[in-house]
């Protein structure tokens, strides 16, 4: 139920699950060659029935540091983007960006947390066959 112009900001301990749940969602976009970790080049594109774009900001200590990276170009026009370690955006994060906050609370056990824009929240959760927490 993603679509063109979604912007995800992933966040989450290292080994969470962010790399895997972009991976799951390449398939609902029907992205057909494998993702893979982009930490060292920040940002991979998949085509797919929606352009996928895989931004990791792992390495990125300082949000000016995404200047050269041309977010502006890459949020909210052609497919969805799903940015690992989104929260190190800073100021940078799109105000209509939904927020994914994955818990590790113990082997193969995750929580995970959406917040952001309620339309776009209630669009997915309702996908999703859950109820949307206004909480």
């Amino acid at each position: 139920m993603l679509e063109s112009g979604d912007v995800l900001l992933l966040s989450g301990e290292l080994g969470s699950g962010k790399t895997t749940l972009v991976r799951g969602l390449s398939r609902g976009l029907e992205v057909e060659h494998g993702v893979k970790s982009p930490s060292f080049a920040i940002h991979l594109e998949y085509p797919g029935r929606i352009t996928l774009h895989h931004l990791d900001l792992y390495r990125i200590g300082d949000p000016r540091d995404l200047d050269e990276l041309g977010l502006d170009d890459i949020f909210g026009r052609d497919g969805v983007s799903a940015v690992e370690w989104g929260d190190r955006l800073g100021d940078l994060s799109p105000v209509w960006a939904v927020r994914v906050r994955i818990d590790d609370l113990a082997a193969e056990c995750r929580k995970i947390s959406v917040s952001g824009p309620v339309q776009t929240v209630k669009r997915l959760a309702h996908a999703a066959g859950l109820e949307v927490d206004r909480g």
